[in-house]
């Protein structure tokens, strides 16, 4: 059962992040959607033989199987670290997340050949943000459930 919830919450919780991110990305016409960056590097490297485009399923994947191991580090502090769970809690756990994924990604683009050419300002601003959110749903499904 401990399982299945922390997939739900992290399932859930990407899904809004990268909702979020999304709308940021139309209404400012800059390019954050996480997985679809995650598919232009696949796309760029060297080493990946093909072409991928912005829905290729391995962008996504690995997007969404960090958003679950995520949620699982959440859960490993709430249940067995500090009880109490709160919406507060869940968006400073977010701004560190986002913290963390902003060196991530700092540590890929400066790493990769040919890093997508966006702005990497605006889409880290975005990605602590989205992050804040992706730690309060994660926060409200654990309690919840």
């Amino acid at each position: 059962m401990e399982l299945l919830l922390i997939f739900c919450a992290g399932i859930l919780g990407t899904t809004i992040m990268t909702g979020f991110s999304h709308l940021v990305e139309m209404l400012s016409g800059h390019k954050f959607n996480e997985a679809h960056l995650l598919n232009q590097l696949i796309d760029l490297s060297k080493t990946f033989k093909g072409k991928v485009d912005n829905n290729y399923y391995l962008g996504w994947l690995i997007h969404f199987l960090i958003g679950i191991s995520m949620a699982a580090i959440m859960y490993v502090y709430y249940f067995h670290f500090n009880k109490d769970i709160v919406i507060w809690t869940g968006l400073i756990f977010g701004l560190a997340l986002g913290v963390i994924g902003v060196a991530g990604w700092s540590k890929i683009i400066s790493n990769h050949s040919n890093p997508p050419k966006i702005n990497w300002t605006y889409f880290f601003l975005q990605l602590i943000l989205a992050h804040m959110i992706f730690g309060i749903t994660v926060s409200w499904v654990f309690a919840r459930f």
